[in-house]
């Protein structure tokens, strides 16, 4: 399996990070919060927000 980098915009600043993700295909979602189930990835922006991103 061969992983795909993507960028994402934190939702707070819009600073631009990028994440790997599991397949180009996937849709992506922010959000604040974690989910209870799903899967996600943690990022932290350079001004300090948490945020996940889940693969859809």
């Amino acid at each position: 399996m061969q992983l795909s980098t993507r960028e994402v915009q934190c939702p707070r600043c819009a600073e631009r990070a990028s994440v790997r993700v599991p397949d180009e295909d996937v849709e992506l979602k922010i959000g604040r919060s974690v989910a209870a189930f799903g899967e996600s990835t943690t990022v932290t922006c350079s001004n300090g927000h948490r945020y996940w991103v889940y693969f859809c």
